[in-house]
């Protein structure tokens, strides 16, 4: 089995290779939306340190191991990371 680690660091490579720091924040939201979690638990830090933070914190291996398929999915398609 895969360690979480390197799932949350490919998530976090391809955000920060692939989107800007507002759309990493937007992501963040995202996430808290789909968790039920306020947004600024996430914390202070930049963008994607905080979307760091959800990933580990807020997602369970599945949910992460499937949040990383879909991005590189709309990465093949030329589509934004970020869930409208």
């Amino acid at each position: 089995m895969a360690d979480p680690r390197d799932v949350v660091d490919e998530i976090e490579t391809l955000c920060r290779l692939n989107m800007s720091e507002h759309e990493a924040e937007r992501l963040v939201g995202w996430i808290a939306w789909r968790t039920g979690r306020n947004q600024a638990m996430a914390g202070d830090a930049d963008a994607l340190t905080r979307l760091r933070h959800a990933l580990v914190h807020w997602l369970d291996p599945h949910q992460r191991a499937r949040l990383l398929g879909w991005m590189r999915v709309r990465l093949d398609r030329g589509d934004p990371l970020v869930p409208r």
